[in-house]
Order: C-alpha cells, then sequence, then structure tokens
C-alpha cells in the first residue's frame, strides 16, 4: 500500500470524524477503491505543472473531470491486473522510474527532487506508472493472444505501400481523447478542446500528450511515427494533408473519439532509410583471447584475409570455416543496420556490401570476424514483412486494448461524486 494511503489511514484512525470530513472527502469509488479529493487535487497539480501549463483555479477545475475519469480506469487497470495475478510490483514502479530519469537525461533520485519542486508527493505519480505497468501487463495475459496477423494482411499492407512509393509521409503526433458511450461525446469534446487551449498557451505537445492521452501511444509523447496518406481513419488522413508543420489541428471526431494532431516534418516516402535495412549474413569467427599478442594477431588477420579471398557467395565462407582450424561460423539473419552502431567499423562497412560481398576483418570480444552479406531488405525505403507485421499488430492491439477497457468499466461498480 503506498505510504500516502497509510498516512491517510493512520489520520482516519486517531482524528475526530467531524474533522477528517472536512479535511478528506471521497469524490469517487471504484468498486472497493476509493480516490479521495487529496489525490485528485495532487494528480491535478501533476499534470498541469509536468505539462508545462498555466496552473489557475479556473483550469484546475475544467481538469478535474477528465483526470478523474482518468483515475477511475487507472484503478481499474490496477485492480485487474491484481485479479489476473500481474500487479506490479514496487521493484518494478522504481525500475520504471529509473527509465524515466535516463530518457529525460536525470540522474538517479532526480525524479523525486523534481516532484518534490512542483509539490507533487512521489506516491501519485507512482500510482500513475503502476496504472500503466499494470495496463501493459493486461494487454500482454488476455489481449495480445486474441490478435494476429495474417499473411493476407500483410502482402494488402506491402501493396498499399508499394502504391504509395513517391508520395508523402508526415511524421505525426497525437493526443486521442475516447468516446465509449455516446452520451460522452460532449464531455469528451470539452477535455479536447481545453487540451487544445494549453497548446494554443506554449504547452509541450509531448508532456500533453503522456498526461492526457489515452491512445497506445501515450507514453511516448504521442509519436505515431510516419504516417502514410491512407494508413489512418479518412478523417485524420484529410488533416494531416492539410495541416502545416508544427501547428496543432483542431480536435478532430472519428467512431473511436476525438484526435488532436500534431505534424512534425514530411518527407518522399520509400527514400532509403539506412538504419531501417535488414541484412542476411554469414560470419566466420576466428578465437582469440582479449589479452592476445600483436604477433598473434596479425597471425589471425593473415588467415582470415585468405579466408575472405576463397568467398564468391554468401555459403562459402561456411566452406572456408570448415577448412580453417579454430574457426566457427554461423548465420545472422535480420539483423537491423542501426543495430550494428556499437561497432561503428561492420556499421559502417557492412551495408556498402553488394551480396557475396565480404569485410573484415573486426576485432570483437570472441576474436576476429570475417562477415558475407546475403541479402538485404528494406534498401529500397519499403519496410520487410516482419516491420509491417509489427505495424499491424500494433494497429490491431490498439483497437482490441480498447475493447477490453470499455469491457471492464461495463462490469465495474463504479460511484464518481462531484469533483
Amino acid at each position: 500500500m503506498p505510504f500516502f494511503r497509510v498516512l491517510l489511514a493512520l489520520l482516519l484512525a486517531v482524528a475526530p470524524v467531524a474533522v477528517v470530513s472536512a479535511q478528506v472527502r471521497v469524490v469517487a469509488r471504484v468498486n472497493d477503491d476509493a480516490i479521495t479529493d487529496y489525490e485528485l487535487k495532487q494528480r491535478i497539480t501533476f499534470a498541469i505543472r509536468s505539462a508545462g501549463m498555466q496552473e489557475t483555479p479556473d483550469l484546475q477545475q475544467r481538469l478535474a473531470p477528465q483526470i478523474l475519469r482518468q483515475m477511475v480506469d487507472e484503478r481499474l487497470q490496477i485492480q485487474n491486473s491484481k485479479g489476473l495475478g500481474v500487479r506490479p510490483s514496487e521493484a518494478e514502479v522504481s525500475q520504471r522510474v529509473a527509465e524515466i530519469e535516463r530518457s529525460a537525461g536525470m540522474q538517479r533520485g532526480q525524479f523525486r527532487q523534481y516532484l518534490q519542486s512542483i509539490g507533487v508527493p512521489y506516491e501519485i505519480a507512482a500510482q500513475q506508472i503502476e496504472a500503466g505497468l499494470a495496463w501493459a501487463k493486461i494487454v500482454r495475459r488476455r489481449v495480445r493472444p486474441q490478435v494476429e496477423v495474417t499473411d493476407a494482411e500483410i502482402d494488402d499492407a506491402l501493396s498499399r505501400i508499394k502504391a504509395n512509393v513517391g508520395k508523402t509521409e508526415a511524421r505525426v503526433g497525437e493526443i486521442f481523447i475516447p468516446i465509449d458511450k455516446v452520451d460522452q461525446s460532449d464531455e469528451a469534446k470539452r477535455s479536447a478542446d481545453r487540451v487544445l487551449e494549453q497548446l494554443r498557451r506554449g504547452a509541450s505537445f509531448s508532456a500533453l500528450a503522456q498526461q492526457f492521452s489515452q491512445g497506445a501511444t501515450a507514453q511516448s509523447g504521442g509519436d505515431l511515427g510516419w504516417v502514410l496518406p491512407g494508413s489512418l481513419d479518412s478523417a485524420l488522413d484529410a488533416a494531416i494533408e492539410r495541416m502545416p508543420l508544427r501547428q496543432a489541428s483542431e480536435p478532430i471526431r472519428t467512431p473511436a473519439g476525438y484526435h488532436i494532431l500534431y505534424v512534425a516534418d514530411r518527407r518522399p516516402f520509400a527514400t532509403a532509410r539506412p538504419d531501417d535495412v535488414r541484412l542476411n549474413l554469414v560470419q566466420l569467427t576466428l578465437a582469440l583471447p582479449v589479452n592476445a599478442s600483436p604477433d598473434e594477431v596479425a597471425r589471425a588477420t593473415t588467415e582470415a584475409q585468405k579466408a575472405m579471398s576463397g568467398v564468391r557467395q554468401c555459403a562459402d565462407l561456411h566452406a572456408q570455416a570448415r577448412q580453417l582450424k579454430g574457426a566457427t561460423s554461423g548465420d545472422l539473419n535480420g539483423i537491423r543496420v542501426g543495430d550494428l552502431a556499437a561497432n561503428r567499423q561492420m556499421y559502417e562497412e557492412l551495408p556498402k556490401l553488394s551480396p557475396g560481398g565480404t569485410a573484415g576483418p573486426f576485432r570483437v570480444a570472441e576474436g576476429l570476424q570475417v562477415v558475407a552479406l546475403c541479402t538485404k531488405e528494406g534498401a529500397g525505403g519499403v519496410p520487410p514483412r516482419d516491420v509491417i507485421s509489427q505495424q499491424i499488430l500494433l494497429q490491431k492491439l490498439e483497437a482490441a486494448s480498447r475493447r477490453y477497457m470499455r469491457d471492464m468499466r461495463r462490469v465495474a461498480t463504479v460511484d464518481i461524486k462531484q469533483p
């Protein structure tokens, strides 16, 4: 149980009832879990100050219904994860905090200091983080097994992508406010309008997305990545096409809810993206100790270069390894060029090879390596099938996750007071 709840329980145990009721009020009950006005006020403060919004009593009051609904959903997520036996541990929450610190360029412990500087208890932020972790576990346990991507879907997507070669794609951010029931439409629109107002006042799009978006991209600041025409709902596609760069759109209505979009950049589609190219390789390794002498390295280098001279096609490197004492070989398929960056020499040389070409020898922890290129995938800018499959999977998971969340709300007992 978080510290602030323990403290609150102690206060309730020792304080006169009349005094407590004047200080702490329940604003919502989610099954057997209460949300107090103290928690809501602190969460509103956290949302406003972390997003860089201008804090006023009027803004606090107008944000209260929206943030309270988010807190209700988070309690449902935590409760559901507990029922499934996958509730995040304190260690997992701490690990996530450390990840936030690293991505923000903070030192260990600075996240707590930041919260203290904006007047927000750590427990308020930790509960939001716990809910995000809980939801990710629920999706993996209950939603992901129900979602499949077929070869036909990949083929269809690949055909559409090839048809779009030469068109313009956009780097798009999104803040999504869902509509789960018809009678929620007006309130969802008001929530979207409030977010847009803060954007126009200079608040950070990514910070607002992290606090207020209820889409799958919220934790990444609303980043949808590079989007092609025809990839999204027709209303969103039309808006993206006419939007100027680095300006937020008006709230756009789709069957799922309201979307605020932001176009960060545009580029011609299917231009080469070197780091996303996938390489199928064969590697030959000559074992060398880490403390090998210069003479040992020189001899191994000579042997490796002889092996390279006998390679005309990718499979020849396996044959060379069988003839060379102390050498081993293996296949490396689907290696992303960007993942080679840790070895600068490989990163620079391997993508330049033609199929059947060799590069090296490279000094690695195991010894010396010679690498032969078999094939490249995605070199023309069209992503390989596994990347397309992952994109389709994420889209289907997003839709299935929204349905699961609606089901959770429908079976829950939720009593929301006037915040």
